[in-house]
């Protein structure tokens, strides 16, 4: 879209605010979308936002224009546009992310919605007769996003380190790169009209040294922005679940989120009193021993007497507990009596 690329300067960078400010709110708003019950709505919701957020990716990259040659054309498109291939990574995390969160078919939809990256270019590839191109262009970018959640979409189920996650990502970027370079080429003959024949590539001959810069500097691009922003976000995903201690659940009913319910240690059972054979008869002398004087002297010769026949059959069979006590206090006992009778 030539018109965009002719804007004010300051207009520009407003534009790609706005851009960058829907990209991050989509990221934010997924897991209220995955919240939907009803299973249509949700697909529309994936579905109206997929076309939402590569729409502006195909906006961002008409936003810088290149002038010049052919050879130019084909070299400056895409490089070195750092905001378009952010913009286009942040559109791949998300795919990603509702492939971790979701079942892989709600990502496959929003990641079918890749061939709104043309849509605001189509008038001009109507204009120079170029409806095969369109449809070329079409299929290539909505298979760019496709190839990231199918790659991702058998990772979902365990649970993946970071090194694991650098490497998924690696491999997504380095299968879709080829796309991503056709996009360009793309770009180039259905935006100039230019015939595909060995003669539009006359200049490129004499760039050579452009060309592969091109094809490098693309690669850099592609490769650092999709593998950073896509292994950030599941760093952002298990620092976000730990602040909430929530977990994340795979099982045959799907991917759920689980609160963590914090282990209650079940207090110790109080340690039950050991048994003690004379602790009664301890007891019983004791209080005797205190209201002795009250007693007359048969019944209370009589009383010491069954102390000492119950301790002799208790000290034939235990050896533990208040064997001592007890043994000193009918001698306490016994002596008292004495004194008083």
């Amino acid at each position: 879209m030539q018109v965009l690329s002719n804007l004010p300067l300051l207009f520009r960078i407003l534009v790609s605010i706005v851009i960058f400010i829907i990209s991050i709110a989509a990221i934010v708003l997924i897991p209220k979308v995955r919240e939907i019950e009803n299973s249509i709505i949700k697909t529309v919701s994936y579905t109206l936002m997929g076309m939402i957020i590569f729409t502006w990716v195909g906006v961002s990259y008409n936003l810088w224009e290149p002038e010049g040659t052919f050879a130019a054309a084909i070299v400056e498109p895409y490089f070195p546009q750092v905001f378009p291939a952010f913009i286009l990574a942040v559109a791949l995390t998300i795919a990603v992310i509702i492939t971790y969160i979701e079942k892989a078919n709600y990502a496959y939809m929003f990641a079918g919605t890749g061939f709104a990256v043309l849509l605001c270019d189509v008038l001009t590839y109507i204009t120079y007769g170029r409806f095969d191109l369109i449809l070329l262009g079409l299929v290539l970018w909505a298979i760019i996003p496709v190839v990231w959640v199918y790659i991702w979409k058998d990772h979902v189920v365990e649970e993946t380190s970071f090194k694991d996650n650098i490497f998924i990502s690696l491999k997504a970027a380095l299968l879709t790169y080829p796309i991503y370079i056709c996009t360009a080429i793309i770009s180039v003959f259905g935006k100039s009209g230019r015939g595909i024949d060995m003669s539009a590539f006359s200049g490129l001959t004499d760039n050579l040294v452009n060309v592969i810069g091109f094809f490098l500097g693309v690669l850099w691009l592609y490769l650092l922005f999709t593998v950073i922003i896509v292994t950030l976000m599941f760093v952002a995903h298990n620092f976000l679940m730990h602040l909430l201690s929530m977990k994340r659940v795979v099982s045959r009913k799907g991917i759920e989120y689980v609160k963590i319910v914090p282990k209650v240690e079940a207090a110790p059972e109080a340690a039950k009193p050991k048994f003690d054979p004379y602790g009664s008869l301890l007891q019983e002398m004791l209080v005797f021993g205190k209201y002795m004087d009250q007693v007359d002297r048969l019944k209370a010769a009589q009383t010491i007497a069954r102390f000492k026949s119950e301790y002799q059959t208790l000290s034939a069979k235990y050896n533990e507990g208040s064997k001592a006590e007890s043994e000193r206090t009918i001698k306490f006992i016994d002596q008292e009596f004495m004194k008083k009778y």
